[in-house]
């Protein structure tokens, strides 16, 4: 008989866990916008394209491609980022827990 539990990736619970947020922590908007403004420069898109942003984490890609005009969803694993990040949803940009 399997446990369900045990039977998980270690990646399912690794997110919940204060662990990650202290990975995270110097990560920023400001980090992200640096990031995207040169993928951008490298791989233009169109202006109102539709983006997918998989694991979209707590939303920093998503929110920052969202205001450079990108109709964006982000998908993620975990409650916890998705729950931060669903306090930026508005037309055009949309968090759901979702494994990828």
């Amino acid at each position: 008989m399997h446990n369900l539990e045990s039977d998980k990736e270690w990646f399912a619970s690794w997110f919940e866990s204060p662990y990650y947020a202290l990975l995270y922590t110097t990560r920023e908007e400001r980090e992200a916008a640096f990031f995207l403004d040169n993928l951008l420069a490298a791989c233009p898109i169109q202006k109102g394209a539709k983006i997918l942003d998989l694991p979209c984490g707590k939303g920093r890609h998503s929110i920052y491609l969202h205001k450079k005009g990108y109709n964006v969803t982000g998908a993620d694993l975990s409650r916890r980022s998705i729950a931060f990040a669903k306090q930026f949803e508005k037309d055009g940009l949309h968090f759901f827990i979702h494994d990828m």
